[in-house]
């Protein structure tokens, strides 16, 4: 049985990992960057990705074959607001973690480094769909930062021979994401509109730009094939191959609940800079491990819902 680490495995996308990793026979260790009231679980340690000293430390003790690099800080609209933290976690983070691998005499284990397909930024539309060789044009402080992590992981491949290899999703979501992008804003305000909590009105950003979505089911199942099966140095983008307007989101979720539901738009939520379609083409990650998406967006955005009314 290998033994993997997950950095940032309390959040969204980290549970969902855990919980392939575990069912295909790994044993998981993971962290959060802040106790819980309660106690942690199982295999769970408090640790800072931006305080070297302590992700080393646990790298030491717990010596996993291969760790997966979900930490940062992964909300683009937030990062216009807070570009300093932004960078702190998710550029100077990675160099922490890589650095603490490289330091450990004769350890050599697969890093899976999570991307981003804002780093693409707005792609032209004759330009799309977007693939590995792509040029890399991003437009929100968040997606600068992970361009940086991604060199930085070339630069370790390369000068220091690390076993590194890059993941980049495109948009993903399902039950258990918090506010902050869009399927989960819309469905928590449906859940406390039901429950009488909320007026009958959701605030939205801008609804026209089109995006490629994913199920975080799907994106996971992908993240262990290509811990698996990638090749190291390389760059592999999990993508459905399609974009829709981020409109239908709204519309699926609204025509799940039975209130009467009015929309505004919420200045608040407006970006600076936004692209206005985006897509993505996983043909190199299916040659090589023959993944591709099989959860439909009426699962996903059902699966988020209903997950929110449970919590509510």
């Amino acid at each position: 049985m290998k033994k993997v680490l997950i950095t940032g495995s309390e959040g969204f996308v980290g549970g969902h990992l855990w919980k392939e990793l575990e069912s295909n026979g790994y044993e998981v260790y993971g962290t959060t960057f802040q106790a819980p009231e309660t106690e942690l679980p199982k295999n769970v340690s408090v640790c800072d990705i931006e305080n070297l000293e302590q992700i080393s430390s646990l790298i030491s003790k717990i010596n996993p074959d291969a760790i997966f690099h979900l930490a940062g800080w992964s909300n683009p609209g937030s990062s216009f607001t807070n570009p300093q933290k932004t960078f702190a976690v998710n550029s100077i983070g990675t160099i922490n973690l890589l650095e603490s691998v490289r330091k450990i005499e004769d350890y050599h284990p697969r890093i899976v480094a999570i991307g981003s397909s804002a780093e693409f930024g707005a792609v032209p539309s004759e330009m799309l769909p977007i693939t590995e060789n792509t040029p890399l044009n991003p437009n929100s402080p968040y997606g600068v930062s992970k361009v940086s992590a991604w060199y930085i992981c070339k630069q370790f491949v390369v000068s220091y021979k690390m076993d590194i290899v890059y993941a980049t999703p495109f948009n993903h979501t399902g039950p258990g994401q918090l506010p902050g992008f869009l399927a989960p804003d819309i469905a928590s305000q449906v859940a406390k509109i039901e429950k009488g909590n909320s007026e009958p009105v959701i605030l939205t950003g801008d609804l026209s730009t089109k995006r490629d979505m994913l199920d975080v089911r799907d994106v996971v199942r992908a993240y262990r094939l290509i811990l698996e099966k990638g090749i190291t140095g390389e760059r592999y983008l999990i993508s459905s191959g399609k974009s829709g307007l981020v409109s239908r989101i709204v519309d699926i979720l609204l025509s799940k609940s039975s209130a009467k539901i009015t929309r505004k738009i919420d200045p608040a939520k407006m970006r600076p800079s936004d692209i206005p379609d985006q897509y993505g083409d996983s043909s190199k990650l299916n040659k090589l491990t023959g993944w591709k998406p099989e959860i439909p967006l009426e699962k996903t955005l059902q699966d988020l819902l209903d997950w929110y009314r449970e919590k509510r």
